[in-house]
């Protein structure tokens, strides 16, 4: 029974699967960032009433101290980098779930902003929590989640540079 629940987890043979998940929570990223590029999210400064609503309490965020982080990254200008930053990392996001390159780092990244997006009451625990419980399980498979993919191509390629063996210096 243990081999059956660690299989997906510890076999390549699994990586279908994971690829699956993946093309499916990169799937939502993509059409996240691309909304919010479309939006105008690049040119103009959505996260100030965004950030505005969370600080007056007009979200209904779980906790309230979300309340001072907002009005904290209005006071200090946060807010127009975070219009510019968060529809990037959302295509980051997607792009590393499709190829699988930097795959760790992208499922972190994207479970942390769903989770802020749910602790601010911007988003809900129906939809996002979901979604974190895909990038969870995929983070557990580390091992196998991106062997399909280019970053399996990536790596073999960084190994066959690494192994050649330096040119003989030339008599001069």
């Amino acid at each position: 029974l243990l081999d059956i629940l660690r299989w997906p987890f510890a076999s390549r043979f699994a990586s279908p699967l994971w690829l699956g998940v993946r093309i499916y929570l990169g799937s939502i990223w993509l059409q996240f960032g691309l909304a919010k590029v479309e939006g105008g999210w690049l040119t103009g400064n959505p996260m100030h009433s965004m950030l505005d609503a969370i600080a007056r309490g007009m979200t209904p965020a779980p906790f309230p101290g979300y309340r001072h982080v907002a009005q904290v990254l209005l006071d200090v200008g946060a807010d127009r980098w975070m219009s510019i930053g968060i529809p990037l990392a959302e295509l980051g996001v997607a792009l590393a779930f499709f190829s699988g390159i930097l795959l760790v780092p992208a499922a972190i990244g994207a479970s942390l902003l769903n989770l802020n997006l749910i602790l601010s009451g911007i988003a809900s625990w129906q939809f996002d929590g979901r979604i974190i419980a895909l990038q969870l399980p995929l983070l557990a498979a580390w091992r196998v989640a991106d062997y399909v993919g280019l970053a399996r191509i990536v790596s073999g390629i960084r190994r066959r540079t690494r192994r050649r063996p330096l040119p003989a210096p030339t008599p001069g």
